[in-house]
């Protein structure tokens, strides 16, 4: 073991296996909310993709986003709190795009939409003016960061808080209040609507787990190893978990996908340990990738376009993520506000990679150029 783990901090450089994780995942999710944006039902590939992806989706980037609270060099409470306020502002301007994006067919199609699509139309609004998502969680998540880097907790009480949330939350979840604003701020939190996405009552373990993975893995001087000794019990819950599953639903593809459409959004601890083990799985296999092209030891920028283009999506996710669903809302409502076919699902996924692209790139050029101006 002390030639896996160091006394001092050694592995502080940049964890590039995670940066390439988010990058893949974000082609997953324009995939799957190709169907969930424009309210169309999911075809059975869509159906066994999605399965495969809710083991890891959002846990990915709130648990990386534990491990980069780790590894920043803005890690005080004050920033915490800054960075959560600017992430709960960012989902309601977020939310304003949605908006947007929404109303702005509905001139051309107010004269022909069927009642259907009036209802969706309207129920829409509704909601993404008030929509919780990503943005909202970890924002959350950051502040109550900040809360334990101010009492100076512990690393092992990062671990004991998130493992009581996870047995913790299936208990709390929807407790109602009935008390105005406060009532409807909880039901952000730990609530139950169609506006709430994700709850940060669930996710917030996979934060405070990050936290301590990112914590032991700056000791870690030898990675090769350190990972090989992950990858064990890693593959064993991984084989465990999908052992259970389908012995519980076999080859019950439509029953296993609303299964696990709600254990997503809910997990338990079982349900996030099983998380974690495929999170660290895709780390690792990423990292072992990125070490057979490594020079002299030492990390460099890979010349493949699709590796390249996956560190793209991480640097910007945010970005990346806020913009995607804008193009899948247009053509909603140029259609009626009806779901589509499941070809044109896929369709509408290659539709908003390219479309998202050239705003993500475009608005990058134009802010790097506001940059150098400002600095002449």
């Amino acid at each position: 073991m002390n030639t896996i783990f160091s006394q001092e901090e050694t592995n502080t450089g940049r964890q590039r296996e995670f940066d390439y994780l988010k990058g893949i995942f974000m082609l997953f999710i324009y995939l799957i909310h190709a169907f969930q944006a424009t309210m169309s039902p999911e075809d059975p590939i869509i159906q066994g993709i999605y399965i495969f992806a809710t083991m890891s989706g959002a846990a990915i980037f709130i648990f990386v986003m534990g491990v980069g609270t780790v590894y920043s060099k803005n890690a005080s409470p004050a920033e915490f709190v800054k960075g959560g306020v600017r992430m709960i502002a960012y989902q309601y301007l977020n939310n304003l795009a949605y908006v947007a994006a929404l109303l702005l067919p509905y001139p051309f199609v107010s004269g022909k939409l069927p009642e259907t699509g009036t209802e969706s139309f309207k129920f829409l609004l509704e909601m993404y003016i008030q929509y919780t998502n990503i943005f909202f969680i970890t924002g959350i998540i950051y502040l109550v960061l900040a809360l334990l880097k101010k009492l100076n907790m512990k690393i092992a009480g990062y671990a004991i808080i998130g493992a009581v949330f996870s047995i913790a939350a299936p208990f709390l979840y929807g407790t109602p209040v009935d008390v105005p604003v406060i009532g409807y701020i909880v039901k952000l939190l730990i609530g139950e609507a169609d506006f709430v996405s994700f709850t940060p009552l669930y996710f917030l373990s996979y934060a405070l787990f990050g936290s301590v993975f990112g914590k032991i893995l700056r000791h870690v001087k030898d990675k090769v190893r350190f990972y090989k000794m992950l990858a064990v019990p890693s593959i064993v819950i991984a084989i465990v978990w999908w052992a259970l599953v389908f012995t519980k639903y076999g080859l019950d593809l439509p029953e296993m996908f609303a299964v696990f459409s709600v254990s997503y959004t809910h997990p338990n601890l079982w349900h996030v340990l099983a998380s974690l083990a495929h999170i660290f799985i895709f780390a690792i296999i990423f990292f072992v990738l990125e070490e057979a092209r490594r020079k002299d030891g030492r990390p460099c920028e890979p010349k493949n376009p699709i590796a390249r283009q996956l560190l793209y999506y991480s640097r910007h996710i945010s970005k990346y993520y806020a913009l995607h669903v804008t193009v899948y809302f247009v053509a909603l409502g140029l259609h009626g506000y009806e779901g589509f076919k499941s070809y044109q699902c896929w369709l509408l996924a290659l539709l908003s990679i390219l479309v998202t692209e050239c705003m993500v790139r475009g608005y990058n050029y134009l802010s790097e150029k506001i940059i150098k101006r400002n600095k002449a």
